[in-house]
């Protein structure tokens, strides 16, 4: 995501934001020992000053030993995690003091009336000012813009090694990796939630029609959830006009062997439309949000990443009906389902947030701070760079998160209420380069094609020569170079995941998350395979791909001739076991010198366990030859594959033999 462009977003107003004073105290981070990844409250502790005042607060200094415990497992306190003091609160003890100057004033310079005075935070002597804007209540002090530098802290990365936090070595697998992301338990998860609606969806539609599809549903078990996920996952490499065209024999322009040699078509349909991770009770957000939050806790946890962090939007492509469907114009979807992930530098992710619609905030925090520090709160205090765009990005939260020790970079909108007026509103000439410093965040303008506005708190702004891909050097700002360069995660790990994306057109707004999250795990699980087992940057994504699709649904080595050779299209059927006659008796049938027709007997199916009816039906093998549709119960026992047969059909069947 480079410099030249912002972002567009319909529901992005240009909110602004008050200034906040900070005063003198603390603020504590505190982690609950019960919680297995352990986020961070964290709250203001009222400490006393020298005058020994016991309100006043402050934001920049940090217990550091709380956040030690990593991150949490759910997102239970997401509204109480992060609790900045407000503005409110620090007005109410910037007023104290302020009245106990007042007390001190020079007796010629107080006067009646209500007329309050207010300190400027710069200037040598005591110079007072009258501010008639509240009755009886000053307005808070605010910190004046500088042209000087001062020093940047260095924090040290607390992190611990960089990589995977599972064993892996040159000879793991790909289908090894994809299981520690996407683990067992999930799978056994997804069986029992699939079981149960597919269950509570027979029950609820009695009576049926003859040939309903949900009339009985067939419990399904981790091995054929795995051939599900795979094919699925396969699907998304092959575009037909219809899916059903993949589980076609007649049609010789989208026949693919591998779809109904590994499950029918009908099997298929069925999983699909019972697929489900939740509970049987959950209605509108919560039928996923679980899911993903279990789901991105198992990449944070299975991979440490680096010092980087890039912030940004994501779009999955929904134009069903949907409460929370979203328009960005820049997206290439336009219209969908918006997340806000959490990646690497490099495009690992790390955490995603689904936008479910408008959240109530208290006072005057902005929505996008809180969102913010959601997704930063399990890497906070810990000495990360954090890159984000100007939808995001404002002074004050890049002072909160500078409070908790992490760096952030980005480009900013001009219209932030905290902005200096000076550097915004200075028209530039091409080339020209404008900062200016409040507290240790820098604002700096520069204007290449158009102006552009950053912020950060990693570099003194000053202009760098840097050198393009095609060998040509130019002079940039030291900060529009680092975002050019960290900022492209998200955008990275969408594109690949777009390549080959598994979600297909789907009423159920669910299940397509579900799919898109699955795609997450699957480029997650190859970010590590390429970098940590394979340690080859031309290994490909659809190698990867290939080499799973092939583990989830269980295919050897082997040609696609030799899987039409050796393998029966009817061992993946329901009564593949009820209708095949003993191999010895076919056996016995070939290499008798008997006449071929001896042993044809018409026989009754046997019907399945978890069937009521009294037999089993097919359509007739006859019949079909001559387009006709028909079910029967019976089946020939001397014949090979034990085709089902109507009793008038059998003297037809077995002239050619």
């Amino acid at each position: 995501m480079g410099i030249g462009s912002e972002s567009d977003h319909s529901s992005a107003n240009d909110e602004t934001d008050n200034s906040e004073e900070k005063e003198q105290g603390e603020i504590i981070g505190s982690a609950d020992d019960d919680e297995s990844e352990g986020y961070c409250d964290i709250f203001v502790k009222p400490r006393k000053n020298a005058e020994n005042n016991p309100t006043t607060v402050s934001t920049t200094e940090v217990d550091e030993q709380t956040f030690e415990s990593g991150e949490q497992a759910t997102d239970v306190h997401l509204e109480q995690q992060i609790q900045i003091p407000s503005q409110a609160f620090i007005q109410d003890n910037v007023e104290t003091s302020i009245r106990n100057e007042q007390m001190e004033a020079p007796p010629g310079q107080q006067e009646e009336n209500g007329t309050q005075y207010e300190r400027p935070s710069s200037g040598a002597g005591p110079s007072w000012q009258r501010n008639p804007a509240r009755g009886g209540s000053p307005q808070p002090m605010d910190i004046a813009w500088e042209e000087t530098v001062t020093n940047i802290t260095p924090y040290e990365f607390r992190s611990t090694a960089v990589g995977p936090t599972f064993e892996i070595d040159d000879n793991s697998t790909c289908e090894y990796v994809f299981n520690q992301l996407f683990t067992a338990d999930m799978i056994d998860y997804m069986v029992e939630r699939t079981n149960a609606y597919g269950a509570a969806l027979t029950n609820a539609n009695r009576p049926h029609t003859r040939y309903a599809r949900n009339s009985v549903f067939r419990a399904t078990n981790p091995d054929e959830m795995k051939k599900f996920l795979g094919l699925t996952l396969l699907n998304g490499h092959i575009r037909v006009p219809q899916q059903r065209k993949l589980f076609t024999y007649d049609d010789p322009l989208y026949y693919h062997p591998v779809f109904h040699y590994t499950m029918s078509c009908r099997r298929y349909e069925q999983i699909l439309r019972c697929l489900y991770v939740a509970d049987l009770g959950a209605k509108g957000s919560s039928k996923i949000e679980g899911f993903i939050n279990t789901m991105t806790q198992n990449f944070r946890y299975m991979f440490n990443p680096g010092q980087d962090r890039s912030l940004d939007e994501s779009l999955l492509l929904y134009r069903g009906r949907l409460i929370f469907r979203h328009y960005i114009k820049s997206k290439k979807a336009r219209y969908g389902i918006k997340f806000y992930i959490l990646t690497t530098a490099d495009g690992y992710v790390l955490n995603i947030k689904m936008y479910s619609g408008g959240e109530v905030v208290e006072g005057n925090e902005r929505k996008t701070d809180r969102l913010v520090l959601r997704l930063m709160r399990p890497y906070l205090l810990k000495g990360h760079n954090l890159y984000m765009d100007n939808y995001y990005n404002s002074v004050t939260l890049s002072q909160k998160l500078l409070d908790l020790k992490t760096h952030t970079n980005g480009t900013l909108r001009k219209t932030r209420k905290d902005n200096p007026k000076f550097v915004v509103q200075k028209k530039l000439k091409k080339g020209q380069h404008v900062w200016a410093r409040k507290g240790k965040v820098y604002v700096s303008a520069w204007k290449d094609k158009r102006e552009v506005y950053m912020v950060t708190t990693m570099d003194h702004p000053a202009l760098i020569e840097v050198t393009n891909r095609f060998g040509k050097k130019k002079m940039k700002p030291k900060e529009v170079d680092k975002y050019n360069k960290y900022m492209s995660g998200v955008d990275r790990s969408d594109q690949i995941i777009n390549y080959y994306s598994s979600p297909r057109k789907t009423i159920r707004w669910y299940k397509k998350v579900l799919f898109h999250i699955v795609d997450t795990a699957v480029w997650n699980s190859y970010y590590i395979y390429k970098k940590y087992v394979k340690k080859d940057n031309k290994y490909e994504y659809i190698t990867y791909r290939d080499e799973l699709i092939k583990k989830l649904i269980g295919l050897k080595e082997e040609k696609g001739k030799d899987l039409i050779r050796n393998s029966n299209k009817n061992d993946s059927r329901r009564h593949a076991l009820q209708l095949t006659s003993e191999p010895e008796q076919h056996n016995t049938q070939k290499e008798s010198s008997q006449p071929a027709n001896h042993g044809h007997w018409p026989t009754r199916m046997t019907p399945s366990t978890n069937s009521k009816k009294k037999y089993a039906f097919l359509s007739c093998k006859q019949c079909s030859k001559n387009k006709v549709r028909r079910d029967t119960s019976y089946f020939c026992k001397g014949c090979y594959k034990s085709p089902a047969l109507c009793p008038s059909c059998f003297e037809d069947w077995h002239k050619d033999m």
